[in-house]
């Protein structure tokens, strides 16, 4: 079950050097988890999917 999801790292180095699409995508994150860092689960992944997939 390890292959339906890869978990993502995170950008290296300071917040100035990221570029603003990173930037974006962290705080999207911080706010649909709520300020939580939630663990990633195969359950949840789907669910960010079919929100992100509605559009």
């Amino acid at each position: 079950m390890s292959d339906l999801f890869m978990v993502p790292t995170g950008p290296l180095g300071p917040w100035d050097q990221l570029s603003e699409n990173e930037k974006a995508w962290i705080e999207f994150i911080r706010v649909i988890s709520g300020g939580r860092d939630p663990k990633v689960t195969p359950a949840r992944v789907r669910a960010l999917r079919e929100l992100l997939d509605v559009g």
